[in-house]
């Protein structure tokens, strides 16, 4: 079963809260996490500039305020990414950030999520600005000037 398929995700998805991303794009973003260096079961921060926050302190209600102010550039949306070989979720950036936990929820453990935003008709994918969420509440996004697509 896809993890998109879980009841509560697929509430999300009926309500129109959310879409379904296709696999390809989560391939795609796959690819682009495993070209940075890694520890034995996440990125390897260190060797990244990035911003890392404690949502437990800070509060889910001032997630996205608080990236902001520490320079983290945030898209309309957020793809939640589970595995390489299922769908992903697509959702409004403020809705995903304030309910990572609720989204990862039946895939726990460390997990990724990249922003999306409109070009045209058409979503345009950022699998460079990404971020990534421990399974309980540090979110670490990367910091850049400019990443190159």
């Amino acid at each position: 079963m896809n993890y998109i398929d879980s009841e509560h995700l697929a509430d999300w998805v009926s309500s129109g809260r959310a879409s379904v991303a296709p696999v390809d794009v989560c391939v795609a973003f796959h690819d682009e996490l495993i070209s940075f260096p890694w520890l034995p079961t996440r990125l390897d921060w260190r060797t990244l500039p990035h911003a890392t926050l404690d949502v437990a302190k800070v509060g889910e209600e001032n997630i996205v305020d608080a990236f902001t102010q520490r320079g983290i550039l945030l898209h309309s949306h957020l793809l939640a990414f589970f595995v390489p070989d299922q769908p992903g979720l697509v959702c409004a950036m403020e809705d995903g950030l304030k309910n990572l936990d609720y989204i990862y929820w039946k895939a726990p453990g460390v997990r990724y999520f990249c922003g999306v935003g409109p070009e045209g008709e058409v979503s345009r994918y950022r699998y460079g600005n990404f971020g990534e969420f421990d399974g309980f509440s540090r979110v670490t996004f990367r910091r850049f000037e400019e990443v190159e697509e």
